[in-house]
C-alpha cells in the first residue's frame, strides 16, 4: 500500500481495526452515530425550544425552560444568552437587542430633534428632557 499511495496511505492499525470489522460482520462502510457535540440542525431546534417557551411565558424560570426542554442548565444559559441575547430584567426574559423597527423609531426621533435643534437652538435646550434608558414592560 506505502508503494501506490505513499503518505495517503492507511495506518497498519486502522487496517488492522477495518479487518477486525468485517470479520466481525459489520460490512457497512459508514460510521455508526456517536454521542457528542449536536449537529447544527438539531441545535438549531433547542434554540427554536427554548425561545418558543420563553416567548409563551416571559418570567419562566432556568428550572422551568430546563425542565419543558430537556436540556441541562449550561446549554439553557447559552442559548438565553449567547444565541437569544436575552436578559432577566424584574423577572422577565427581554431581548437585549434592538429591533429593525425600534432602531429605525431612534434614527426618526433624532432627526426630528435635529431639526429642531437647527431651527432654534435656545427653545429646543429649553424644553429638553433628558433621562436614563428606561425599559417598561405592560
Amino acid at each position: 500500500m506505502k508503494a501506490v499511495y505513499g503518505d495517503e496511505s492507511p495506518s497498519y492499525d486502522t487496517v488492522v481495526r477495518w479487518k477486525r470489522n468485517f470479520q466481525s460482520g459489520h460490512m457497512s462502510l459508514t460510521d455508526k452515530p456517536r454521542a457528542g457535540r449536536p449537529s447544527i440542525k438539531d441545535y438549531l431546534a433547542m434554540v427554536n425550544k427554548v425561545e418558543a417557551v420563553i416567548l409563551n411565558d416571559r418570567r419562566s424560570t432556568m428550572e422551568r425552560v430546563m425542565a419543558e426542554t430537556g436540556l441541562s442548565y449550561g446549554t439553557v444559559w447559552r442559548i438565553i444568552h449567547k444565541e437569544l441575547h436575552m436578559n432577566k430584567v424584574s423577572a422577565c426574559w427581554v431581548p437585549c437587542l434592538l429591533t429593525p423597527l425600534e432602531k429605525q423609531t431612534c434614527h426618526d426621533f433624532s432627526q426630528q430633534n435635529l431639526t429642531l435643534l437647527e431651527r432654534n437652538e435656545d427653545k429646543f435646550f429649553a424644553r429638553l428632557i433628558t433621562m436614563d434608558k428606561c425599559w417598561v414592560y405592560l
